[in-house]
């Protein structure tokens, strides 16, 4: 296992880790910029799990492969800790759900992604027909917008948030995902 300083395409062990220790409750107060953070944690890592889920058939290089199996078990163990602060808030998986003002997940038809890092349903689309060297640095591409998407939507809460654990772990991510950025870079730089 790496420690993160080897310029593996984890961001580290301590970042795998950080993330399957996600709590799954929040107590205390929060708001709604607690309450849309973790909205839209769901919905991101909900895509990234998908996008992951293409490595196994479609890449060709066994970093990339592994990069992607880490990247699943952590965004399910991210979605598992979102949903169950949101359930400790009393709050739907999504605004759509509960009509609340949130993060903005889709167009005017409601068919794509709009949050910062998020492919669109084209991206995707073009995503899941590439294969091997084409597939890699796509999937690496993408990687690096959405953990820079992830950055940007953990700066959001650290201002406007309330929820102490909340904020907790969005310090966490946002050292995590500046780590992996750099790896993903490093990995891309040598396809």
């Amino acid at each position: 296992m790496s420690d993160g300083t080897s310029g593996s395409p984890s961001a580290s062990t301590a970042a795998h880790e950080g993330a399957m220790a996600m709590p799954t409750t929040a107590p205390g107060a929060f708001n709604d910029a607690d309450v849309a953070y973790a909205q839209g944690m769901i919905a991101h890592c909900t895509q990234l799990v998908e996008m992951s889920g293409l490595a196994p058939d479609r890449a060709s290089n066994q970093e990339v492969k592994d990069l992607a199996s880490r990247a699943m078990t952590d965004e399910e163990a991210e979605i598992a800790a979102a949903r169950g602060w949101l359930r400790h808030w009393n709050r739907p998986e999504s605004a759509a759900e509960g009509g609340m003002g949130g993060m903005d997940m889709g167009g005017d038809d409601g068919s794509d992604m709009k949050m910062a890092g998020s492919m669109s349903e084209a991206d995707l689309e073009k995503l899941k027909t590439a294969e091997g060297v084409a597939f890699d640095r796509a999937f690496l591409k993408a990687m690096i917008e959405h953990r820079n998407g992830e950055i940007e939507m953990t700066r959001g809460v650290l201002g406007d948030g309330r929820n102490a654990t909340v904020k907790q772990q969005a310090v966490m991510m946002a050292a995590m995902q500046e780590d992996e950025v750099q790896s993903l870079t490093r990995l891309l730089a040598k396809l």
